[in-house]
């Protein structure tokens, strides 16, 4: 599908005024330019795995899928092409780590599936012992469909039972892919429909009782060993009952195979959770502009010091960890306290430098991992606390990153601390003046569901958000140069990220999945254009 561009238009200057007051006025004003952003933004696709997934083969090995007959092969599948559908559809999604197979090789009995750590039957990503089941396969005796069913039951009860994760089981979504070539038949004939489909049925329950995100029970019929003839005709009639039977129950999907060298489950069996993302949290911030008590700051590092107040820490405008000791300059005058005093100016964090020499952000959320560490938030995690804020933005903002900022008013304003943080406004100055002058402006406009392309025949929908947002300051930062003069920061560029937090829409309360676009903008660009597609907007740890 194609999509509207993101367009950043950059006004300069779009307002000038005075520094000073009149009579009768002693408001501070100042000199400013200002920059508005609109565009287009998508929710996540559903195509993408990013919850677990774990597919269950329940492959039938009984005597009729191959066998020597008068020194010939016969059978519906005599050359095991099954099993390399099998092979090819694991191989196709095992480099996901998000995904995970349990293999069952059925007759008689379960006589061979992929195992666990403590040796039970189990969902694996460890291609030695899938190939060890895979390449074990052979064809033998009768068809045991409830057998298979309980061992079926029995194998994700497990699985759900040793889930410590509760957050992941309510995204995790398995899938059970159950392919015979015929009725089932074990000693004393056939197995009824209705106790086949009560088993079919037990399973679909205990997943949904769980709080599973997702199931399916697929069924395949493999053709082959069904003759013209009107017994063949009702046999075939017979088998197609049962699987159908089980996929309904079991919320899956019935298909035919004509012959063994049609089998192939990719781009049929579904891996998706199909989740419906809405945004929770939407923010522009500009770090090279520091929201103040009357007026806004440059702050040409964006470390959260405006460039006045480092020269009274005696700290470097220009770096924002003067001290090189992973702990920014901002956040050693801000996290010290009486008996715990941080120097932005000595190497006093108790964190070690990581072997590649540079401090890491791990989530890439605007704290250093040394930070996260001192602060007690989650150096993985891009927002700790779940409100859709990150906790870079949250600390230079003065607001909690371990405290959910729904109805907090750290200035007794009227304006909680969340909306203050997106209008880039100061949580602790209480005036409406000031808010009136320098908030961001937010027009958010929901266009609803849209399809998108994505290369099979199965729907996928994401929601489709146009957004303006004006009203945004730039300011004159100093450049940077290193010791040979290579300009590091040229004078003038604002950094600014926009941040787009959004959850599934039937559990709003999980972790956010964050997307975020950074652009810099110079002063000097007068009239410049910056587009961006929604391939630019990169998905945050």
């Amino acid at each position: 599908m194609g999509y509207r561009h993101l367009c950043f238009l950059l006004i300069l200057p779009l307002l000038l005024l005075g520094s000073g007051c009149s009579e009768g006025d002693l408001e501070r004003t100042q000199a400013r330019s200002k920059l508005a952003l609109q565009g287009t933004f998508i929710t996540e696709s559903p195509d993408e795995i990013r919850f677990p997934v774990k597919v269950l083969f329940a492959i039938d090995c009984s005597l009729s899928m191959g066998d020597e007959i008068n020194g010939q092969l016969a059978g519906s599948d005599p050359y095991f092409l099954r099993i390399e559908a099998v092979r090819n559809f694991i191989n196709e999604y095992n480099s996901n780590e998000n995904t995970s197979f349990e293999v069952m090789l059925w007759n008689n009995d379960v006589f061979s599936r992929t195992r666990t750590a403590d040796g039970h039957g189990g969902f694996t990503k460890d291609p030695a012992e899938i190939n060890r089941v895979l390449d074990g396969a052979y064809n033998d005796t009768m068809t045991d469909y409830l057998g298979t069913l309980d061992a079926v039951y029995g194998d994700i009860a497990r699985d759900i039972r040793n889930t410590d994760d509760e957050e992941n089981l309510i995204r995790t979504k398995y899938i059970v892919v159950f392919l015979s070539d015929g009725m089932s038949n074990v000693q004393g004939g056939r197995q009824p429909d209705a106790d086949i489909w009560n088993g079919a049925s037990d399973i679909a329950e205990m997943v949904e009782e769980s709080g599973v995100g997702g199931f399916n029970f697929h069924t395949f019929l493999l053709l082959g060993m069904f003759p013209p003839t009107s017994e063949g005709q009702q046999a075939q009639s017979l088998a197609e009952a049962t699987l159908e039977g089980m996929a309904d129950r079991g919320n899956g999907q019935f298909r035919r195979f004509d012959n063994a060298e049609s089998v192939d489950f990719i781009n049929i069996v579904d891996m998706r959770l199909t989740v419906e993302y809405k945004i929770k949290y939407l923010l522009a911030y500009n770090f090279n502009v520091r929201p103040g008590v009357e007026l806004v700051h440059v702050d040409s590092d964006g470390d959260g010091l405006p460039d006045e107040e480092e020269v009274l820490y005696g700290s470097d405008p220009n770096l924002a960890d003067s001290d090189g000791d992973g702990l920014g300059d901002y956040f050693e005058v801000k996290m010290s306290s009486p008996g715990h005093e941080l120097d932005p100016l000595v190497q006093d964090s108790p964190c070690d430098l990581a072997p590649g020499g540079v401090w890491p952000d791990t989530d890439d959320d605007g704290l250093t991992d040394c930070e996260e560490y001192v602060k007690g938030t989650n150096r993985r995690i891009v927002d700790t606390d779940r409100d859709g804020i990150p906790d870079g933005i949250e600390f230079l903002t003065g607001t909690n990153p371990l405290e959910v900022q729904y109805t907090t008013d750290s200035d007794f304003d009227g304006s909680e601390d969340w909306l203050e943080v997106q209008r880039h406004t100061n949580v602790l100055s209480n005036d409406p003046k000031i808010r009136e002058r320098y908030s961001y402006n937010y027009d958010i406009v929901d266009n609803g569901l849209v399809p998108i392309e994505q290369g099979s025949s199965m729907p996928s929908y994401v929601r489709e958000y146009n957004f303006h947002i004006s009203n945004i300051d730039i300011m004159d930062t100093a450049g940077f140069e290193d010791e040979e003069g290579v300009v590091l920061r040229p004078e003038g560029d604002n950094r600014l990220r926009f941040y787009v937090a959004e959850v599934p829409e039937d559990n709003p309360d999980s972790p956010p999945v964050f997307r975020m676009a950074e652009i810099v903008v110079n002063m000097n660009d007068e009239g410049r254009n910056i587009v961006l597609t929604p391939a630019d907007f990169e998905l945050m740890p």
